[in-house]
């Protein structure tokens, strides 16, 4: 199992290589991410264990990306989020290698991903309660219709079915009022209100808007200077190692990395 872990790193850092560029010569900043920057703090590199690796930007930046990726990727890689195709797995952004096949845990099939989250500006003022009831409305629109037969679901799925109908529409919608208020936001933090984890915990602006370098797997890459005051944000914790009953991969049930999705749908 480490071999194929290690095998699906590399593809990983393929996918890397190929957006490091693109921001480089777009002058997007970006930074590691989650588990990505632990790997590189503490290993120069993966987590041995980790199956994926993961970017941030504030939106501003990520706004930038979003506008120009589509034309840049070289052919045999594609982008996937709600405002470019009619993927719905998350409301962040996934650069996929088209070329490989990989089942996650829940059964969705895919290229092997690297993702990017974006962190908005979130004032400190009552605004804040508008972006977090969007956000509570974005997590029931992305789980989706429940099955139990209470009344409480009974209308959640109605209002899924109705109101809510179109996920890409309020997608949108949320993305247009965060930003409104993150323009005229002022004192204010950073928060993933569009992530892979249901939270809206705050940053100081400081973490999100200084850069710096780290080695990561041999070459460096972007990150947030104050990385370390993220990690212990982030986590809650100052010792970011993991038990050994916890370093497992979290992604994948079925890996082939010499056969394209499309063909393993089929």
């Amino acid at each position: 199992m480490e071999k194929e872990i290690r095998k699906i790193q590399l593809k990983c850092l393929e996918i890397l290589n190929v957006v490091d560029e693109i921001c480089r010569k777009n002058q997007i900043k970006y930074s590691l991410c989650g588990g990505s920057v632990v790997g590189a703090y503490l290993y120069k590199g993966c987590l041995p264990w980790d199956d994926d690796v993961d970017l941030m930007m504030t939106r501003k930046n990520y706004n930038k990306f979003v506008k120009i990726i589509s034309k840049s990727l070289p052919e045999g890689y594609s982008v996937h989020n709600y405002q470019l195709t009619n993927d719905f797995e998350s409301t962040f952004t996934k650069i996929m290698d088209d070329s490989t096949t990989v089942v996650q845990q829940d059964g969705t099939v895919s290229g092997v991903f690297l993702d990017i989250t974006v962190y908005d500006k979130i004032p400190m003022d009552y605004h804040f309660k508008w972006d977090v009831f969007l956000w509570k409305i974005s997590q029931v629109v992305m789980i989706g219709k429940l099955e139990d037969k209470s009344i409480k679901t009974k209308i959640r799925n109605l209002v899924l079915s109705t109101v809510l109908r179109d996920k890409r529409k309020f997608l949108r919608f949320f993305q247009r009022q965060v930003e409104k208020i993150g323009e005229k936001a002022n004192p204010y933090s950073y928060a993933e209100l569009f992530g892979a984890f249901c939270n809206t915990k705050p940053y100081k602006p400081e973490i999100f808007e200084n850069y710096s370098e780290i080695e990561f797997e041999g070459k460096n890459y972007m990150i947030i200077r104050d990385y370390v005051e993220y990690l212990q944000n982030r986590y809650d914790r100052t010792d970011f190692r993991e038990p050994k009953e916890k370093q497992v991969a979290p992604h994948y049930q079925y890996v082939d990395l010499e056969l394209p999705y499309e063909q393993y749908k089929k």
